[in-house]
Formats: C-alpha cells, structure tokens, sequence
C-alpha cells in the first residue's frame, strides 16, 4: 500500500487527473489546460506510479476510469472542493462579503421561500453568488456528498437513515395539500371526502413520489381505487396554469399556499390530512465556515418567521 505522503507530494496532479477525468482523454484536456499531451501523460503517469494502480483504461475511443481512478475521482473532488472553500474562506476575510453558495431547494422550497431569502441575503450581501438546482432530494443529496452541493433544502429522512458526515436542521413542518382553482366545484364542500375527489382529472407531479403514495393511501382508507392521472409534469409552473383553466388537482406542499393563491388557486378542505413531515436544512458541517451560508441561512429564517411562523420546528 503507498504511503499517504507520496501523494500528499503530488496533490497538485489530481486537478490534472480530474481533467482528463471529465474530458475522456489526454488530448482534450491537454487542450483545456494548455499542456503538451506528453507533459501531461507523464503527470498521469507519476501519480499511477505514486498510487501502485492504473487510474485509466486507455482504448481507441479515449480513456474511461479504472475501478482505481473511480475512487481516487471522488476524493479529489473533496479535495477540489476543500481548496474552493479555503479560497472563498480566505475571501471572505480578504473583501468582507464575497463568497459562492451552490443551493438544492425542491418544490417546496424553490419557488417562494428560497428565492425570497437568496434575494434578502443579496441585499445585504451583494457579492454573493448563488446557484440554485431545483431537484428533489433523491438526486440532489448524493451530489451534496460528492461535493458538488453546498446545502439542499428537503425533507429531512429519519434520523437511522442519516449520513454521519452530514448535518441535518429541522426548520418547519410541511403538510402535503391538494390544491384546485377557487372557482372548482369542490371548494363549495365543507368537507372533501376521498369519493368528491376520484370526480375529478388529476395533475401528477412526476418526482413528487411519496406524495403519490400518500394519496394513494388516502383512497385505500376509504376502500377507493386510486384515480390515474389526466396529466404529468415536472413543473410546478405549468401544473398551476392547467389548474387555473380546468377543473384539475394537484398535490402539493402547504408552503406554495400564498404562491398559489396569487394564482387564484387554493388547498381544499379534505376530511383528512394527507400527511405532515419535517423539512430543513441538510450540509456538510464545513460549509458552516463559509459567510455565505451563515447569511443565507439568516436570511432564511426571516422569511420562516414571516410566512410560516405557526409551522416552525
């Protein structure tokens, strides 16, 4: 097994390794680092030498990652991550308010409380740069682990099926709500009951997976089948505008409520809840150095205590 400091030595060379990494072979990233290809061969080559093990499987068609280089990738992308992070920390302190945050956020965050704070921390904070990836947990949690997330905003899983190298903060209780225009004949009921709504066509959001389940759980506690879907989409945007011309419903998260009824569109009165879960904030305890976050997450609290003080965790 080579000794750690044979590659604490040639650290330098896995931002190399990571470019021919992602660009599939020594010409194209020779190319997009400005080296002759032999220089940066030999690069590749010391660090295999340093490591005992082939990084690439060299074919006609490029170069893909050994077993070997697959490992290596995902630690110097930490190790990528970690000189970013020394960088932005040394910003901070160098210019006072800089620094980047890469934001996760899902329906029920992307669409009004994560903007609205992203836009408050801005005011205060102008040289922060943010980018926002409006995905679900399921696929954005592993790109926080590897490092390509700084924080995602989602339901938090239970504590059992937690990362011991990630952070987890609880902030506010969301309740799964189906929404209709204010016009729908059913908002005329006082009490929907599950036999109101198999009446009507229904807009499946396509990721929104346990919220389906949950529905579908609904309809089985009143002996129903489960109405199929008229309509799915990955977009919000587009289920509130069919919902404004027609007659159709949609599940969504309680904190679309005030964004919703901009849209002239409202939760109906169910004899039931759907279900209720804990959701907050999940990063790698690193991240907490960064001013950036710290700001965010101020930011962030403000608007929880505007709109949704009565839900906080």
């Amino acid at each position: 097994m080579p000794a750690p400091n044979r590659l604490m030595r040639r650290a330098h060379l896995l931002g190399d390794f990571l470019v021919v990494a992602n660009e599939g072979g020594i010409r194209q990233a020779a190319e997009k680092i400005h080296l002759s290809q032999s220089a940066l061969t030999r690069r590749i080559q010391d660090l295999e030498s340093a490591l005992g093990a082939s990084l690439f499987e060299r074919t006609s068609r490029g170069m893909s990652l050994t077993p070997f280089g697959e490992a290596l990738r995902h630690h110097a992308q930490l190790v990528a991550l970690t000189c970013k992070y020394a960088v932005s920390e040394v910003g901070d302190l160098l210019e006072g308010e800089a620094g980047e945050l890469r934001i996760a956020a899902g329906p029920a965050w992307a669409y009004a409380l994560v903007p609205d704070a992203v836009a408050r921390m801005q005011a205060a904070h102008p040289k922060v740069q943010v980018t926002l990836n409006n995905q679900l947990s399921e696929s954005t949690l592993p790109m926080l682990s590897s490092g390509l997330l700084d924080v995602v905003m989602s339901g938090l899983p239970p504590p059992r099926e937690r990362e011991s190298q990630l952070s987890y903060e609880p902030m506010l209780r969301i309740e799964h709500l189906v929404y209709a225009r204010q016009g729908h004949p059913l908002h005329r009921l006082a009490t929907v009951r599950p036999a109101d709504l198999q009446q009507h066509p229904w807009i499946w959001f396509v990721e929104a997976v346990k919220a389906r389940e949950l529905l579908a759980a609904h309809f089985r506690r009143a002996r129903l089948p489960m109405p199929g879907a008229a309509v799915e989409t990955s977009s919000v945007q587009f289920g509130f505008r069919l919902m404004q011309t027609g007659n159709h419903l949609m599940v969504l998260p309680s904190t679309l409520i005030e964004l919703a009824a901009q849209r002239g569109l409202a939760p109906l009165k169910l004899d039931r809840s759907l279900g209720r879960y804990v959701a907050g904030m999940v990063y790698r305890p690193s991240v907490r150095r960064l001013k950036a976050f710290e700001a965010f997450r101020d930011a962030l609290a403000v608007e929880l205590g505007r709109s949704f003080a009565d839900a906080l965790v």
